[in-house]
């Protein structure tokens, strides 16, 4: 028995050091769907967690001093788990008011947004969970004899805590369990040591059975759901969950032309889609895509980013002698498309599960596409490796002879720091380059623009759709010229591609 008791501070600084790390991911991914995922948001939810932790240790050290370890640590202990389980009924309350009211409704810039929520639903939770080192360190040395090896080994079963909860939540419980269910667990987890270490039974053996009842029952995933349809609003969440990658969300609303149905990955729509008429391209770049991709009629076409497959599918419908492929880094994306977005199951598209990248590195020197679409941006999430000048060498490898390059990006022109570079970076490569910017868009407000590049121009002054109406206008040269002339001549590379600073006044909301 003394032997357990010795070893029971380290079991306890083990399994909330996990449950830390695994809050912290999830914090990441929470955050991903309100604001999107960026350097930002990661930057705030580490910052914020460590803040909360620090507090946490200064508090729980005053704590340790004033109280007897073996007294306190069960309310610590079940004061950590309640704390961790109001992380679900915030997240639960913000998602109802922005939902209503729109994200955009609170105008503070979004980092501030960022920092506010984090702060809201993660600080108290870190907090109380960096106290109960503390405690547990001198729980232990009153057991022990030497004071260094007992403190040098409740720091290391808390990095090798820390370390177990990084790849469980990573690699296992987020992708199988989703988000709400790793919270019910670590709060459950909790209050087990609660009880363990002499807590009281009736009060923390409620709150067990409850927490357990919720988690079997997934009450909170239901509450959740109702609190993001809008009936009155024409607006009904169809799907919502958690991929290895990113938050999805499919919604169908009611517009004056009918249903549109969308798909939002993280903080962004991705794809607009109307069942009954899946030739209706809604998002404005795709407009563009499709004027130009008549100007080509292609036989082969590479799509990087599948989403809902709304272009690829209107590829396969209009070009149906050519060669369609299409590579999706989420393997859940591509359920979605099958499951709510028309992608029939015998589809002639070839889907490649995997990363652009990879797959364009291993046709090189082999296959030939006339259109390489890229379409695997976020808001504010860029995978930065496949902007760089080497990645752009590798696109011009694989294109046939006429072929183009079409890349959609997000940015505000009127700072247009990511855009320029990002043209620059396609120019050291192609002879030609136009970008195109859709209806509507504002030199000040954020706007989705196409860059075309290839061996001759593509394109007019103007675009049109299939029903002749604009699709977008081309950037004039001066405009172009007077942006560089701003932002400098800076190619991005392998080695500098800094996408999340380029980014950073689309993430601020602000122009400079």
């Amino acid at each position: 028995m003394r032997r357990i008791a010795r070893l029971a501070p380290h079991a306890v600084v083990f399994v909330t050091s996990m449950g830390v790390m695994i809050v912290e991911l999830v914090a990441s991914r929470l955050v991903a769907k309100y604001l999107g995922s960026s350097l930002f948001t990661w930057t705030s939810v580490i910052g914020i967690v460590l803040g909360g932790i620090s507090l946490g240790n200064w508090f729980g050290g005053k704590l340790a001093d004033r109280f007897s370890p073996r007294r306190i640590i069960p309310l610590l202990l079940l004061l950590c788990s309640v704390l961790t389980f109001l992380i679900i009924a915030l997240d639960i309350a913000v998602g109802r008011i922005t939902r209503v009211l729109g994200i955009e409704a609170f105008t503070t810039s979004i980092l501030v947004r960022s920092i506010l929520l984090i702060v809201a639903l993660f600080f108290l939770p870190s907090t109380a969970l960096g106290t109960i080192s503390p405690v547990m360190a001198k729980y232990a040395l009153e057991q022990a004899d030497g004071v260094g090896r007992t403190v040098g080994g409740i720091y290391a079963v808390g990095s090798l805590g820390s370390i177990a909860g990084t790849f469980l939540a990573g690699y296992v419980l987020i992708p199988l369990l989703g988000l709400t269910m790793n919270v019910l667990l670590v709060g459950i987890l909790l209050a087990l040591l609660s009880l363990a270490m002499g807590g009281r039974r009736i009060l923390t053996g409620v709150w067990i059975v409850v927490l357990v009842a919720l988690a079997a029952t997934r009450a909170p995933q239901a509450l959740a759901r109702a609190a993001m349809d809008e009936p009155g609003a024409g607006k009904r969440l169809v799907y919502a969950g958690d991929s290895a990658y990113s938050y999805i969300q499919v919604t169908d609303r009611t517009t004056p032309a009918g249903t549109e149905r969308d798909l939002r990955l993280d903080a962004l729509i991705h794809n607009k889609h109307d069942p009954a008429n899946p030739d209706a391209l809604l998002y404005e770049y795709e407009q563009i895509y499709e004027a130009l991709t008549r100007e080509i009629s292609p036989s082969s076409t590479l799509t990087l980013g599948g989403g809902a497959f709304t272009l690829p599918g209107y590829l396969e419908r209009h070009y149906p002698r050519a060669r369609h492929v299409v590579v999706e880094i989420d393997p859940s994306v591509v359920d979605m498309a099958f499951r709510f977005f028309g992608l029939p199951r015998d589809t002639r598209l070839e889907i490649v599960r995997g990363d652009a990248r990879a797959y364009v590195d291993r046709v090189q020197g082999g296959e030939k596409f006339d259109i390489v679409y890229c379409d695997a941006f976020n808001a504010f999430s860029v995978p930065s490796h496949l902007t760089t000048r080497e990645f752009t060498e590798k696109v011009a490898a694989i294109l046939a002879p006429g072929g183009a390059y079409l890349v959609n990006c997000i940015d505000i022109f009127d700072s247009g720091l990511f855009l320029n570079a990002f043209v620059n970076t396609l120019r050291a490569v192609f002879p030609e380059v136009s970008v195109y910017a859709s209806r509507g868009s504002t030199g000040s407000g954020r706007s989705t623009f196409v860059i075309a590049a290839g061996a001759r121009e593509l394109g007019g002054e103007t675009l049109r759709a299939v029903d002749g109406s604009e699709a977008g206008a081309r950037i004039p040269p001066e405009r172009m010229a007077a942006l560089r002339a701003r932002n400098g001549g800076a190619v991005l590379t392998d080695d500098h591609a800094p996408v999340e600073t380029l980014m950073a006044p689309v993430f601020l909301g602000s122009v400079k």
